[in-house]
Parts: structure tokens; C-alpha cells; sequence
């Protein structure tokens, strides 16, 4: 059995006046059959008598049609299949069948309500006509002449049952359809809830992914270049008093700005972070300004750029910055004895091509190996936008070779 949402979410008070109007009037239908039955001596007294006894049992049974319907709508077809009574019981109960399921099992349940209906109307066409429902009202010839009796084709009362259960039976699929629709519709927006929580989750942890990769690149350029300062200054700077002052003011400066980055992203991270970083813009026109750190550090750095006139996009120019900013960074680390070659050419009908170009070196790593996520995470940023990065050792060069749109 289905049980209707809408039923189980009615309130109860609602559904007491409904139960209430359904007894009420089906035992006024059984008191007018009894009436006009008594009233017409057409059949044995004990005939309507146990009728009205069966009716009043079976109106009582509709205060549990929505429990138990098929329970109920058998008790229901009892009394006006063998007796002279109304089967208005039977039609309630028929509805609150049909409302409730659909299943090959109703066109059995409304063939028997069919049924009862069609013997009830039968018994009532056989009454005198002014005790007829079907015939009560039309004017007889001569008020003190008998009562004329049934004059109506045989099949009329038939045709007023099938027309009957038609009624119940569409307004309880109307019914039901509207209940399915609203349950449906309840269901449609805890979907829609659930994909929208979903959808803000993916968006959180993809942010919590690009924090991460900013506090990675950040963190590992800033600590390799004042690892490099420090090297030079363990090395070769006990010889020169200001060498070692600019050696410290750099390792100063260099720090300096990447905890003013870290708390720009930690303060992103919070909720609290305002729209621009403390360090400067990360675009592609700060590349300058990294190449020319590289170049304090130590690196042999070449830059050349080619850029039609007109604005980048954000992002592209953002994904331009880290990707030469890895670049630097793993170089320092692993062959800050090689010249590094760095290319931007871009147009708006082209796109922005970054190549980042180092010898391979035999000496140490300068840091510990890290984890290697960074170009991976680039690689990921740059696909997000449209665009390519490969990075890997072409003949005796390492190359990172990047592409992203002009205006994502």
C-alpha cells in the first residue's frame, strides 16, 4: 500500500472534519433509504431493517478508510448487495482506495462498488415513483390516485452507478496525482538542498586546495631564497662587512615579504583577508620583480617578454606569476649554478606562452627534496582555465613549458 504524503502530513483537525462529513453523510443516505423503503412497502420490513442496521455499521467502519481501506470497503459492500439500503458508504470507501494506491487490484474494487451501487439503484427504482430517488419529484397525474410504481428503463439505474464510481474514481486519481505532485516537489527541494550543500563543500575544498598551493608556492620561495642569502653569506661573506649587510638585508626583505603573503592567506582563510595582498599584485607584471629577486639570490637569470598591449586576465596573469615563481624556486633549489632562460610571448588571439629553460646540474640539492607538488598543483590551475603545463628534462635542459588564455 502507498500511503499519500499529503495524508500524512494533513493535519489532524482537517482530517477529523473530513471523517466527520463522511459518517454524517452516509448515515443521513441510510435514515432517507430507510425512509423511503418503509414509506413504499415494495419490500419485507425485516429486508430494510437489517440494511439500515449494516449502513450504520459500515459509516461507522469510514472513521478508519485511510488505515485500513480494503478492510473498510468490504464492510461497506455488505449491506446494499443483499438488502434494500444506500451504498454511499461504499463509494467514500471506493475513494479513499483509489486515493491511496494504484494498483490493478482498484479495477476489481470499483467493479464491486459497480456492482452495489447498480442493486442499491435497482431496489430504489423499484419503489413508487415518489419514493424513488431516481424518479422523486415528477408531478403525478392525480394526487388521489395510487402511487404509480417504476416506469424507467432497466438499464437507467446501471447507467446512474457507472456514472457514479466514473466521479469518485477521477477525483481520487485527481486527488492522488496532486498528493504524488506535492510529495515530489517536497523531494525536489531537499534534492535541490543537498546538491546546493554539495555544491558549496566542492567550492570550499577546492578553495582550501588553492590556499594550500599559494602557502606552498609562497613558503617555498621565500625560505629557498634566504636559504641561498644564507649559503652566500656562510661562503663568502666574512671578507666583505657590506656584503654582509646586504647579504642580511636581503634575507630581511625576502622574509618580510613572504609572512606579509602568509598572513594575506591565512586572513583569506579566516574570512578576514581584504581584496589585495600586502606583497603586491601577483600578475604577470610582477614576473620583473621575481626575476630580479632570482638575480639578488644569486641565479644568472635571463628574462625576455613579448606581450601584444592590452590587460590579462586575472587568473591568467596570476597562473603566469607561480608558474615562473616555481620555476625560480626549484631551480634555486636543484641547479642555482645554471643560467636560467625565461620567455613570455603572448597576444589576445594567441594566448600567454610561458618557456622557463635551465641547465641540468650535477651538484646537490641545495634544500631537502620537497614533495614535488607544486608544478603538479600549476599544472591543475592552469587546466582550470583552459591551459597546458608540461615541465620535464628535454636533452640536456629542464624545461617548463605553460600555456593559459589571454583573458581568463
Amino acid at each position: 500500500m502507498v500511503t499519500s504524503g499529503q495524508d500524512l502530513r494533513r493535519p489532524v483537525w482537517r482530517r477529523r472534519v473530513w471523517t466527520t462529513a463522511a459518517v454524517t453523510l452516509s448515515v443521513f443516505c441510510t435514515l432517507l433509504a430507510m425512509g423511503l423503503s418503509s414509506d413504499s412497502n415494495t419490500v419485507p420490513e425485516w429486508n430494510y431493517a437489517l440494511g439500515f442496521v449494516l449502513s450504520l455499521v459500515a459509516a461507522a467502519a469510514l472513521v478508519w478508510r485511510h488505515d485500513h481501506p480494503w478492510t473498510v470497503l468490504a464492510v461497506t459492500l455488505i449491506s446494499p448487495l443483499l438488502f434494500s439500503t444506500d451504498a454511499t458508504a461504499a463509494l467514500i470507501a471506493l475513494y479513499a482506495v483509489v486515493k491511496s494506491e494504484r494498483t490493478g487490484r482498484l479495477v476489481g474494487a470499483a467493479g464491486a462498488v459497480f456492482l452495489v451501487c447498480g442493486i442499491s439503484l435497482t431496489y430504489d427504482a423499484h419503489r413508487t415513483r415518489d419514493n424513488s430517488v431516481l424518479t422523486m419529484g415528477t408531478m403525478r397525474p392525480d394526487d388521489t390516485a395510487p402511487k404509480p410504481m417504476w416506469e424507467i428503463a432497466w438499464w437507467i439505474p446501471w447507467l446512474v452507478a457507472a456514472a457514479l464510481v466514473t466521479i469518485v474514481v477521477v477525483f481520487a486519481l485527481l486527488e492522488q496525482t496532486r498528493s504524488q505532485l506535492t510529495v515530489a516537489e517536497h523531494v525536489r527541494d531537499r534534492a535541490t538542498a543537498k546538491t546546493r550543500t554539495f555544491h558549496d563543500e566542492m567550492i570550499r575544498a577546492e578553495e582550501r586546495t588553492r590556499i594550500a598551493r599559494d602557502m606552498h608556492d609562497t613558503l617555498a620561495a621565500g625560505l629557498s631564497r634566504i636559504s641561498l642569502f644564507a649559503g652566500a653569506l656562510q661562503v663568502g661573506g666574512s671578507d666583505d662587512p657590506q656584503k654582509i649587510a646586504n647579504t642580511a638585508a636581503m634575507i630581511r626583505s625576502t622574509a618580510h615579504e613572504a609572512l606579509d603573503e602568509l598572513k594575506s592567506i591565512v586572513g583569506v582563510l579566516r574570512g578576514t583577508g581584504g581584496a589585495t595582498r600586502a606583497s603586491g599584485h601577483q600578475g604577470i607584471d610582477a614576473v620583473a620583480d621575481l626575476v630580479q629577486s632570482a638575480r639578488a639570490a644569486g641565479l644568472h637569470t635571463v628574462l625576455f617578454t613579448d606581450l601584444q598591449p592590452g590587460d590579462v586576465g586575472t587568473v591568467s596573469g596570476h597562473v603566469t606569476y607561480r608558474v615562473v615563481q616555481e620555476a625560480l624556486t626549484n631551480i634555486q633549489k636543484y641547479a642555482s649554478d645554471q643560467t636560467v632562460r625565461i620567455t613570455i610571448t603572448g597576444a589576445a588571439d594567441q594566448g600567454i606562452r610561458i618557456d622557463v629553460r635551465n641547465g641540468l646540474s650535477s651538484l646537490p640539492p641545495t634544500v631537502p627534496i620537497g614533495s614535488r607538488a607544486g608544478l603538479t598543483g600549476l599544472a591543475e590551475q592552469a587546466h582550470q582555465i583552459g591551459g597546458t603545463l608540461r615541465a620535464g628534462v628535454v636533452g640536456s635542459e629542464f624545461v617548463v613549458d605553460c600555456w593559459v588564455p589571454w583573458s581568463a
